[in-house]
């Protein structure tokens, strides 16, 4: 059934959501792989019109874009979760939702019933996915969120993922038998650090959330 062609196309979404966590228990990316900066502010008073004149878009049509696109990453948790988190489990739920779907209501492999069943196991991944990642939030706010309210910069801490540079890369802090996973970068043209190395905090940007660090035996 997974290689039926009502369902093949959800089996297909399986093969890079395969690679990215064997890439990940490797250490090659880390969990903020495809985050994006979430800015969904729009200016009330920016012109409508876009640079050829009336009818064109501008840049309220943008706000209500990132307005919607926020909306819709918030209604899976995707906002509190990691995107690649959230972006397997409903691959995974809706892959599973077409699969069963198809056995049950298509044995014929009729193509018009496939793409009905399809476009419902897509909702109903959507509202599964919701369902599994809605406990995971507190667990992300810890590690990801709330760790600027802790004195995190001055800390010492290792490299968690294979390399650490600076453009990517995480750092684990011990604290009271709690490690905290921080999104870490090295400063601009700094040699990378593998994994295990030891770092010491010392900046962060709260509009990224993203910690600085430096070589702990350099620094």
């Amino acid at each position: 059934m997974a290689t039926s062609p009502q369902v093949l196309p959800f089996t297909l979404l399986l093969i890079p959501v395969g690679v990215y966590w064997l890439l990940a228990l490797v250490g090659t990316v880390d969990l903020d792989f495809l985050d994006i900066d979430l800015d969904t502010g729009t200016d009330n008073n920016a012109e409508v019109d876009g640079p050829g004149g009336p009818g064109e878009h501008g840049p309220s049509d943008h706000g209500a874009f990132m307005s919607g696109f926020h909306g819709a990453l918030r209604a899976v948790n995707a906002t509190d979760v990691p995107i690649m988190i959230v972006l397997s489990i409903l691959i995974v739920m809706t892959w599973g939702c077409a699969g069963i779907g198809n056995l049950l209501f298509n044995e014929a492999g009729s193509n018009f019933r496939g793409t009905m069943i399809g476009a419902g196991a897509f909702v109903a991944g959507l509202v599964l996915t919701r369902l599994v990642t809605e406990p995971l939030r507190p667990m992300f706010r810890a590690m990801k969120g709330d760790t600027k309210n802790r004195p995190v910069v001055g800390r010492s801490g290792k490299v968690r993922t294979a390399e650490l540079t600076d453009r990517s890369g995480q750092v684990e802090i011990e604290e009271k038998g709690e490690v905290l996973l921080l999104n870490a970068r090295l400063r601009d043209g700094a040699e990378p650090l593998a994994r295990g190395a030891e770092v010491i905090v010392y900046g962060y940007d709260q509009e990224t959330g993203i910690y600085y660090v430096k070589n702990l035996t350099t620094s």
